[in-house]
């Protein structure tokens, strides 16, 4: 068994990296062997719109026309049985290094063969051999935790991108927010970047997303991604009917 975190800081010793060590610990304290990606030591170049992943529609892995450090990524992921995704938020979102990467590989594991309510072309997931556990860590710059839905946009997003790109299900997300070993004085709080610690609690409770992706993997609880979980509200049978159904696309008249 496999774990592999993915890391979209650029800082090689900060609060997400550290958080992103311990659940890469805790899942080989569960027995798992780990395997950790830092980003920013890759060459990861802008996705430039040729759609010669979207065009292959057989491969398991599309093609790509950029040649960098993304493909062996790709091969990464392939092998592994969980993902860990993780970024510093940033304006309440993920890095763009983490945005680029996952722009970078979404057609390349994913064909446009989906369909759900009506929606045709949608991603359905290329690497369909098994199912992936999946899950998220972020870390906050200066917003408690007690606040993370005023400043976690970033977290929905790779839950939902992480599964369908890997086959898989989020099984375990964490917000890192601030934590202050002392009340800062007035003019200390334009360096709460600098001054932010990691607490004992967060640490254990990355190493804990840790041994529960192992425990999932183990007791084959992970489902397959779930396009109509998309939508929530409906069942798979009644997202099923419905996409019979409804057409929302607009035909153009002569």
């Amino acid at each position: 068994m496999k774990i592999l975190g993915i890391n979209g800081s650029h800082r090689p010793n900060g609060a997400t990296m550290n958080l992103t060590r311990k659940a890469l610990e805790g899942a080989h304290s569960a027995g798992a062997e780990t395997e950790l990606v830092m980003l920013s030591e890759l060459e990861i170049r802008y996705c430039t719109n040729c759609l010669k992943c979207y065009s292959d529609i057989e491969s398991d892995i599309a093609p790509c026309s950029i040649d960098d450090g993304v493909g062996k990524v790709l091969e990464k992921i392939r092998d592994a049985d969980g993902i860990i995704l993780s970024s510093p938020v940033h304006n309440g979102f993920v890095t763009g290094l983490m945005t680029t990467f996952m722009e970078r590989i979404a057609w390349r594991l994913c064909r446009p063969t989906g369909e759900i309510l009506g929606l045709r072309g949608i991603p359905a997931p290329r690497l369909t051999e098994k199912t992936r556990a999946v899950a998220t860590i972020v870390s906050a710059g200066c917003m408690p935790t007690k606040l993370r839905k005023f400043c976690d946009t970033g977290t929905p997003w790779l839950k939902e991108q992480g599964a369908i790109c890997f086959n898989g299900e989020c099984v375990a997300d964490m917000y890192a927010g601030v934590v202050l070993d002392r009340e800062l004085e007035k003019d200390e709080w334009a360096r709460i970047y600098f001054i932010r610690k990691l607490s004992e609690k967060q640490l254990q409770e990355a190493f804990g997303i840790g041994v529960k992706m192992v425990d999932a993997i183990k007791n084959h609880r992970i489902r397959p991604a779930n396009l109509s979980g998309m939508v929530g509200i409906f069942s798979d049978t009644a997202a099923r009917v419905l996409s019979k159904i409804i057409n929302p696309y607009e035909i153009k008249k002569s």
